[in-house]
């Protein structure tokens, strides 16, 4: 029988690193084996290594835990359960690379670096465990460690791990823990770095899933499938998720089924028809699932899945989880940046109708800079229709150009993030939640979502578009652009133009090697009216058959929204 890797060659001796015993006999013939745990004695003087794990998660999960085995100049992984092969960009601090190759084969994919001059071979795999997930920001300012006990998924993957609980606080250690996730009590001394002691934790809840790996991306609208229900040893790997995307649901128990489980699934956006509960789960997810959804309607189908992502992803992921423990530590923590929203209208009697999509957004802390396109309104005026919020006001003459608007809003707003939304179109209150979401688990440099719904005021009607969502696209709808600060001033800003500003800007940070990322489209209604926009176009262009969905008299709302009597068009 041909071994998976059939055609890997590699200088001897060959040093292969598994999980644990039962990956032994997926070792090249020849190769010395050994696992994680065992590679402490293993020595040095190898030639190549080879780590062999199932997938990123668990490369994710597992990289803390690698021995220094020594400089080699061939390393290798092996995600024998992967589903596309891993691309590594090299550290500049690493010698010349003469070879980098990464495919498929028999049995999941292969990265082999080889290297002009010999490594430190785990310094290697760490960095490609970390460089494995596109959305990886950081872990917010908590530093955990963990001991008697294996590393969590996904939180970082140099993590320090220890035999006890206690040698956490030695004094030596010039980057010590704030927190020691362990699996026995302990007592470790107060180190002089932090002054205090770091705080032992040993129920520190259901394990996070790494939503870096365990998330929505290439979601399916349509299905082959039908309900089934969830195997009671239902694996949370991204082959396993891959193969559900194109199942209708999963009916499942939440008392019997492994919440871990249940979380991830919810997370990566499967829809999930729950009975039961089991107190690991958080609430927030529990109430999502409670909820049981007509799944032969798709858009009843992709409202749950969004609920339930949402909610799985704010209490279940591992941000959520280092969120928690910092708060118990008293460690100061980031778990999501401040936005600075840019509106720019010609429009003084949209301004209400705008600051109600603003008022209404959850679980965000927003600036609003709102510039002012031929008129003037009092910052004391918008703060009043925005409490709790900052607010901006930037007056401009009619004649300026509308990218120097947006340009200036830039300039003088001080988030991290900056979204541009416009002043006539619906956002859900989830709206820039959910942008937050998909720039953390995938890492874009811009997301947004797409006009998937149009009301088309002209004709009074709604349109429902076939756009596929939750996939890195060169398109997202102007009025949901969520870019980095440093992203959009590398690419000069807002460019100088009348029309087309949205177009502009998306074709810079393409052109700049920027990922864009289309997030789903629920949160989000363009209006389309027949004048008072830069772009003009037919309406009926929005209902071509090849590209409509669905379609309603008058206007109708996702059922996200929240419409009050002044919303209404």
């Amino acid at each position: 029988m041909t071994h998976p890797l059939d055609g890997f060659t590699s200088p001897e001796p060959l040093l292969v690193i598994g999980d644990d015993e039962s990956s032994a006999e997926l070792a090249p013939a020849g190769a010395t084996f050994t696992t994680l745990a065992g590679a402490t004695d293993i020595g040095r003087g190898w030639k190549s290594v080879l780590w062999m794990t199932a997938d990123r998660a668990t490369l994710r999960a597992k990289a803390s835990a690698l021995p220094r085995v020594g400089q080699t100049r061939v390393v290798a992984i092996w995600l024998t359960d992967a589903t596309g092969p891993l691309v590594v960009q090299p550290r500049p601090e690493w010698p010349a690379i003469t070879s980098l190759m990464a495919r498929e084969t028999p049995r999941g994919v292969l990265t082999v670096l080889r290297f002009a001059q010999p490594v430190p071979a785990h310094q290697v795999l760490v960095e490609c465990a970390r460089q494995a997930a596109d959305g990886d920001r950081g872990h917010g300012g908590l530093v955990v460690g963990y001991a008697g006990r294996t590393a969590a998924a996904g939180l970082d993957v140099r993590a320090p791990l220890f035999e006890t609980a206690a040698a956490a606080g030695d004094g030596e250690r010039d980057v010590p823990p704030d927190v020691v996730v362990s699996a026995t009590p302990g007592d470790p001394e107060v180190h002089h770095v932090i002054d205090r002691a770091p705080l032992v934790v040993t129920d520190p809840g259901l394990e996070p899933i790494d939503e870096q790996v365990v998330n929505p991306r290439c979601w399916r609208k349509d299905f082959d499938e039908p309900v089934r229900d969830l195997p009671a040893a239902q694996p949370l790997t991204e082959q396993a998720i891959g193969a559900l995307r194109g199942v209708q649901g999963l009916r499942v128990d939440l008392t019997t089924a492994d919440p871990r489980t249940v979380a991830g699934l919810a997370m990566a956006g499967v829809p999930l028809l729950a009975t039961g509960t089991n107190p690991q789960l958080s609430t927030k997810l529990i109430e999502a699932l409670a909820h049981q959804p007509d799944l032969d309607d798709p858009l009843a189908r992709e409202q749950h899945s969004v609920t339930s992502r949402r909610a799985a992803l704010d209490t279940h992921s591992t941000l959520a989880w280092r969120r928690d423990l910092a708060a118990r530590a008293g460690v100061r923590f980031v778990d999501r940046p401040r936005v600075s929203v840019l509106l720019a209208t010609m429009r003084p009697h949209q301004l209400d109708f705008a600051m109600r999509q603003l008022s209404r957004q959850q679980d965000v802390e927003l600036q609003v800079v709102l510039g002012t396109h031929g008129w003037k309104v009092s910052e004391e005026e918008v703060r009043a229709r925005l409490p709790g919020h900052d607010v901006v006001v930037r007056p401009h003459a009619k004649d300026a150009f509308f990218g120097d608007v947006l340009d200036d809003a830039a300039t003088v707003a001080d988030g991290d993030v900056l979204l541009k939304v416009d002043d006539d179109d619906w956002y859900s209150p989830h709206a820039v939640h959910d942008l937050l979401l998909a720039r953390r688990y995938t890492g874009a440099e811009v997301v947004g979502m797409p006009s998937e719904f149009v009301f088309l005021e002209e004709l009074g009607v709604t349109a429902r578009r076939n756009h596929p969502t939750e996939v890195f696209n060169r398109f997202v709808a102007g009025g949901t652009i969520m870019v980095d600060r440093q992203v959009l001033r590398s690419v000069g800003g807002f460019r100088r133009v009348r029309r087309f500003v949205d177009a502009q800007l998306l074709n810079a940070v393409e052109a700049s090697g920027g990922r864009i990322y289309r997030t789903h489209g629920l949160g989000y209604v363009l209006r389309r009216t027949a004048s008072g926009h830069t772009w003009q176009s037919d309406p009926e262009s929005f209902r071509r058959p090849e590209i409509l969905e669905r379609e309603w008299p008058g206007f109708h709302a996702p059922p996200e929204l929240v419409i009050e009597e002044g919303d209404l068009p």
